[in-house]
Parts: structure tokens; sequence; C-alpha cells
């Protein structure tokens, strides 16, 4: 009998979910990456520092490139204000604008569907980022997820990898979940200088229409981190 579908008879529950077995549960796997960690807690996110800003409302998005030869189609996957699910694709034009055909209240990805970008792609509302695909990467790299509605998140394992080569140089780094009420808690602080690995012996769980992020800061000057986050997506039992 499968650990979490008696339709499936495979122990690998893990395998199954990868292999999409089950429309109920979706592997996740979150990245974050951030050349620029300074001394105040920011969001691990590739557009550089600060803490990232959700929208408010619903918006649409103004996708542009810094390279002309940009025209391929991007997709963007988020949610609606009732922390639905939603996608839209999106056909670049180099270094002119392109809006989006839908608005959106939450981003969590943006990759390009063809091709390689040649230059940096931002994702933005009003100048404020909410997605950007670094030039020859094809896909964006902020550790930023919102839980669609019905569903909870449960989060696996984490890794962190840090840039810094001082031994006297330390990471700060703490998790953010802020509810749809406006909750807003911050916990799982840690303090590392080189690399750290969780893997959970239970699932940390997400609850459903919530922001999760990863924040961090450096002891001193500016420093290197990246970070994987394996999850699985399932639905709430109804």
């Amino acid at each position: 009998m499968g650990y979490f579908n008696s339709a499936i008879t495979s122990p690998d529950a893990m395998l199954e979910i990868a292999h999409r077995r089950d429309s109920s549960a979706q592997a996740v796997d979150l990245f974050g990456f951030n050349r620029t960690i300074g001394t105040i807690y920011e969001t691990v996110f590739n557009n550089g520092g600060g803490v990232y800003q959700f929208p408010s409302e619903m918006v649409t998005l103004s996708c542009v490139s810094t390279s002309a030869a940009d025209t391929m189609s991007i997709l963007i996957q988020g949610l609606n204000t009732d922390y639905e699910v939603i996608n839209d694709i999106v056909t670049l034009s180099g270094t002119t604008p392109v809006a989006s055909n839908i608005q959106f209240y939450r981003i969590n990805s943006a990759v390009i569907l063809s091709g390689t970008n040649a230059g940096a792609i931002s994702i933005t509302n009003n100048a404020t980022v909410h997605a950007y695909i670094e030039a020859e990467l094809g896909s964006d790299q902020g550790l930023i997820y919102t839980v669609p509605a019905d569903h909870s998140l449960y989060i696996f394992t984490a890794q962190f990898t840090s840039g810094t080569v001082n031994p006297n140089k330390y990471l700060f780094s703490r998790a953010l979940t802020r509810s749809s009420t406006g909750r807003q808690v911050r916990f799982w602080e840690a303090t590392f200088a080189t690399n750290v690995n969780y893997s959970l012996v239970r699932p940390f769980r997400v609850p459903p229409k919530t922001d999760f992020t990863i924040e961090a800061k450096s002891s001193s000057s500016e420093n290197e981190l990246s970070i994987y986050l394996n999850a699985v997506l399932m639905e709430e039992d109804l």
C-alpha cells in the first residue's frame, strides 16, 4: 500500500509525487540566491537587497529584458486574491515592456519557455520587482512562495550554502510566514559560516493562504548565499 494514496502501490511516496502519479500532491523545489547579503535582514532574492514586497491587490505585471534579443515567451505562475492558482504566458519584446494578460495577487515563479535569455528579465509593477530572471539562467531564484487555498506546503529538507571565504564572517538567517489576515511570524533563526543542511524528521507545514520567505544578513560587509528547499504541496482533507 502506498504511503499517501491507497490506489498507488509503490512504497516510495516521493518518487510517485515527482512522477505526478497523484494530482493531489505536487513536488515543489524552491531556490533562493543573493550575491549581496548585507548587514540588515533582507529576503533571499536574486534581484538584490531589501525585503520582498508582496502586492496589496491584484496587479498587472510589466515584463522586460535588458537585451533586445529576448523575444521568447515566459510563464508566470501565481495566485489571485482567492489564493487560487493562475498562470500567464507573456511574449517578450526585448527592451520594450510588455504587460501581462491577467492580473496577479501573488507571483510564485517565472521561467522562460524557449532558448536562452541573453539579458536580465524583470517582472514588475510600479517599479517593484516581483520576479527576476538573471541573464542566461532562464528562471527566477527567489526564496518566496505563497501556498494556494485548500493546500499545505510540507518542507522536508533545506540546504544553505554560504559564499564567504573569511572564517570570521557569519551569515544569519530566519524564516518568515504571513497569513492572509496579516499575522506575521519570524522563526527558525540560525547562524552559520559555511554550509548547513537540514533534514527534517517531520516535515514543516506551511498552511493554506500563507506567504513564506527566508531572510538573511551578514555579520560584516556583504556575503553570498544560496538556499534550496525540497517540499511537497498537498491538498487539504476537505
